[in-house]
């Protein structure tokens, strides 16, 4: 496994992308601050000092269920902000949350080439050490601010090892592999969410998520499943 770490980068999802055919399976970029930071559907990504900004680069041979890669991580990510003491939970399908504030987002991104897929970045922001969030756009928190110490090498390596211990079976078996773990830290249960999903919004109450890690909701037209989207709640 190669480590390639760096004062400051546009992105590390961007570097991985741009570097795609000369790095090396299981790469991981690290930035101490991102000039560009970006999260899912387009958001930016406030990336001061002070947080853990990678990204893991992946030339996987199975690619039957690579979206659940993107759900490991989150998995993987939870139970390492919660060994180190914070009450953290996940919100599908790959955003982390404590007292119903981001503590960490993550956005994945395949590439492919006429001769098939070249590479699976999956970019990960955690906030470590950070004291003013405010410009962050939504709630957010940092473990700093929950009175929370972490040192960020020993998180990365936790949250790391946590997801190649699971990474084969995952790519064999996608999110079923995973699946029980990820509803005990699923709090929604039972809850009526809105997805925000391209034009048009769906409200209902959460059902469970599938074995494929869709959100399986129950709305007055019956029961449907959404495979991507942003949950509010």
């Amino acid at each position: 496994m190669q480590i390639l770490r760096f004062d400051e980068l546009d992105s590390t999802n961007a570097y991985a992308k741009r570097s795609c055919s000369l790095l090396a399976d299981k790469t991981i970029i690290i930035a101490q601050r991102q000039s560009a930071g970006r999260g899912r559907l387009d958001r930016k990504w406030i990336s001061q000092e002070g947080g853990l900004y990678f990204s893991l680069l992946l030339k996987p041979s199975c690619t039957d269920f690579l979206p659940n890669l993107t759900q490991l991580m989150a998995l993987c990510v939870c139970g390492s902000l919660r060994k180190w003491g914070a009450d953290a939970v996940l919100k599908w399908p790959n955003d982390i949350l404590v007292n119903r504030q981001k503590i960490c987002g993550i956005l994945s991104e395949a590439l492919f080439s006429p001769n098939g897929l070249q590479g699976v970045i999956l970019g990960v922001g955690i906030n470590i050490k950070q004291t003013d969030l405010s410009q962050a756009g939504q709630p957010a928190v940092s473990l700093k601010m929950l009175g929370l110490d972490a040192d960020e090498e020993n998180l990365l390596n936790d949250v790391i090892k946590r997801f190649f211990d699971n990474y084969e079976e995952v790519l064999q078996k996608g999110f079923d592999a995973i699946r029980a773990p990820y509803l005990a830290l699923f709090p929604y249960l039972g809850k009526q969410v809105k997805i925000k999903n391209g034009a048009q919004d769906v409200t209902g109450e959460v059902q469970t998520i599938s074995p494929e890690g869709k959100l399986v909701l129950k709305t007055p037209e019956g029961f449907i499943e959404i495979s991507i989207g942003d949950m509010m709640v």
